[in-house]
């Protein structure tokens, strides 16, 4: 009674998944064998959305400099490497302390892994120019649970490191070690935490599901599907995926035992379904809970024209045989009675159901009819599917529309948000060098950009079809009709789920997500503090705009790491600021960002202040009105474009900057008329941003 899989985009396993001997795991973990030579062991710190391949050249010595929230997950990475073997190498990360020794961040709180090795045998199609290698090559990404390894002569091995900083952790520096060590030699590098004095709540605000297989998950570990044995290991799935912040869990409906009673009469044994829902609800994964699909496409595929329902699987009870009851009867009396029990459950609020994966501009007349019964059999049970077309209104009520047809067709979805929820859907589309996904030989800034796409789209959730549907060897080449990496985000282990530096840097983004909703939600909570004087902020107006220097557009995300991460320590730091005296409030029309043309550049800036600050924009002293109010006009000076506001109070000072894009003037010739000389001279051009391939991140 297995669902029908979603179209395009899956195989099932053809046989068993020995993780013990995968080619991978064998060529990461075992050396050469001959006797360890003594040498200098190379250690040298990486930024984590590097990813660093075995020929990688040592780095410049350093610190592993790192920056978070409380509560707040961080990675960081370092390599090392020696000209001779090494044997049995071993990692120690010490305990944080804090500069003062008054506070430490024990060493519960942080894990290390060596990243293993994957091998690819093709690359993403049309990737030419973000692609960090072509294949075939072993590409890094699982983080290994080996607690020692054998490394040979001349080849480099990173380490990850990822930092759980506890919710009552004083704000402040803190220092450790990274230690690399065998019998013979070690090297070390110092570890520095800076703890932000504010606190990242436990709440998500964005819906997060990776869709996972639990038949993949019983054999790659080797036990019975449902036996005592598979359920803990799927507690150990659902603690993974509540740490990487998903809260909504594929739930399949085929657990569900039907029965066709003597009379005909269909009854419904929900033992299995509520375990299932319970231990991820105990994991804090439940958020939503995410019902599998009822249908499939028909004849002729996701080009054809029928949505058909499935079949109902059930135990006829006299005869104890299995029978299947066809859809349009079985469906809906399933589906009658689930709303019911999701209801007496306390589910229903929160769960939500498939229809039929991806329809089409060539069946969503036949996906309309069958949603309409469905919706008739379970009227309370919202709708939710990934979609390839438009026309569902009445039809849905989650839309899920792949990335790149949300913004192709983005005037007809706009069109449509009223009293529908929205979230976006990556697979293995879209590919090529504009749109992010989070491919094997893919820069890891395209993973780290998903969740800012969320916040400035207004995209409510991100839905995934690939946690672990993995080919018959999790480590090894990957399946050739799919970009190498969309089957999978986690690896099996010996008890367990192993991470990936992919989905570790995917919690990177939900947690930078955070942060901007954390920075409009406090400027929320100030704006109803200080009354009338503030009605007219904007309360998520400066987190859209620090979101969009991340991502201008879908189609062309920030690829510098420092420019990423620059904007997030202003996040951060403006969360903070919003804190600390003297109050600072400002706004601009046009908004930051925006590009200006020369006519002359007039810029309004409107700001509240603490009464009685001294304000000064741009240099020159802006009066105030008695409740601290102040407006003025302004232009973007220097080749930032900057518009420097600043007040001060009682020896205290903050200052907050607005940068715009400056449209230089157009070259002589092209105006017709000789040189532009009317008015004072126009402000330099706005910084050049870097050319697609001067911008990448290197990747070693």
């Amino acid at each position: 009674m297995a669902d029908p899989p979603p179209l395009n985009r899956r195989r099932a396993f053809s046989r068993n998944v020995h993780v013990s001997l995968t080619a991978g795991m064998l060529l990461a973990l075992i050396g050469s064998g001959t006797t360890a030579v003594a040498g200098t062991i190379k250690i040298w710190p990486v930024d984590p959305h590097t990813k660093v391949f075995r020929d990688a050249q040592p780095g410049a010595a350093g610190r592993i400099a790192l920056e978070a929230a409380r509560n707040e997950y961080e990675s960081g990475q370092f390599a090392f490497r020696c000209d001779a073997e090494l044997k049995g190498v071993h990692v120690e990360v010490s305990p944080l302390v804090q500069d003062n020794g008054a506070a430490r961040i024990e060493g519960k709180n942080v894990a290390w892994h060596f990243v293993g090795y994957v091998l690819i045998d093709h690359n993403t199609p049309d990737s030419e120019a973000v692609r960090v290698r072509s294949a075939p090559c072993q590409v890094p990404d699982p983080l290994l649970e080996a607690r020692t390894l054998d490394v040979p002569a001349g080849q480099t091995q990173p380490v990850w490191i990822t930092i759980r900083v506890p919710k009552d952790a004083p704000p402040g520096i803190y220092h450790g070690t990274a230690r690399v060590s065998t019998d013979a030699n070690q090297a070390e590098l110092p570890l520095e935490l800076k703890v932000d004095a504010f606190t990242l709540p436990d709440e998500r605000h964005l819906w997060i599901t990776n869709w996972f297989t639990v038949e993949g998950i019983a054999k790659a570990h080797q036990v019975a599907l449902w036996s005592e044995p598979f359920w803990t290991i799927l507690g150990r799935y659902a603690e993974a995926m509540a740490a990487h912040r998903q809260n909504v869990v594929y739930t399949p409906w085929s657990m569900i035992n039907v029965v066709r009673e003597a009379d005909g009469k269909l009854s419904f044994d929900y033992r299995r379904f509520d375990r299932y829902v319970k231990l991820f609800e105990k994991a804090g994964v439940a958020g939503r809970i995410e019902i599998t699909h009822v249908a499939h496409a028909g004849p002729g595929g996701w080009e054809g024209n029928q949505i058909v329902l499935s079949n109902v699987g059930a135990t006829d009870r006299r005869s104890g045989k299995q029978i299947a009851i066809p859809g349009k009867e079985g469906i809906p009396l399933l589906l009658g009675d689930l709303e019911r029990h999701l209801h007496e459950r306390g589910w229903l609020s929160k769960a939500m159901l498939h229809i039929s994966d991806e329809p089409s501009i060539y069946n969503v007349e036949s996906y309309r009819a069958v949603s309409a019964l469905v919706h008739r059999a379970a009227p309370k049970l919202r709708r939710i599917d990934a979609i390839e077309t438009l026309d569902f209104s009445g039809a849905l009520e989650v839309w899920v529309p792949k990335l790149s047809h949300f913004d192709r067709w983005r005037e007809a979805f706009e069109a449509r948000r009223d009293h529908h929820e929205f979230w976006y859907y990556i697979c293995c589309h879209p590919y090529g060098s504009n749109y992010p996904n989070r491919f094997l030989d893919s820069p890891l800034t395209q993973v780290r950009v998903l969740h800012w796409i969320n916040y400035g789209e207004d995209l409510a959730g991100y839905l995934h079809w690939g946690l672990n549907f993995w080919d018959d060897d999790p480590f090894g080449p990957q399946d050739k009709d799919l970009p190498p990496g969309d089957t999978h985000v986690v690896y099996p282990g010996r008890d367990g789920p192993l991470s990936s530096i992919r989905w570790e840097i995917q919690r990177e983004s939900a947690e930078d997500f955070e942060y901007l909703h954390l920075l409009a939600t406090k400027t929320a909570q100030l704006k109803k503090q200080l009354g009338d004087k503030a009605q007219w902020i904007h309360e998520d107006r400066r987190a859209k705009e620090l979101c969009r220097e991340v991502v201008p557009a879908i189609s062309k995300p920030e690829r510098v790491v420092a420019r990423i991460m620059a904007v997030r320590r202003q996040i951060a730091d403006e969360i903070m600021a919003l804190d600390r005296p003297p109050l600072l409030l400002v706004e601009t029309e046009p908004s930051a960002g925006s590009t200006v043309v020369n006519g002359p550049i007039v810029v309004e800036v409107r700001g509240l202040t603490a009464p009685g600050a001294a304000v000064k924009v741009n240099g020159r002293s802006i009066k105030t009105v008695a409740d601290g109010r102040f407006a003025c006009v302004s232009s973007p000076k220097g080749r930032e474009g900057e518009i420097v506001i600043e007040a001060e109070l009682n020896g205290a000072k903050k200052t907050t900057v607005r940068r715009f894009a400056l449209l230089p003037p157009p070259k002589a010739e092209s105006v017709g008329r000789g040189p532009w000389t009317v008015g004072r001279p126009l402000l330099a051009a706005h910084a050049p941003r870097l050319t697609p391939h001067e911008s990448l991140t290197s990747d070693l």
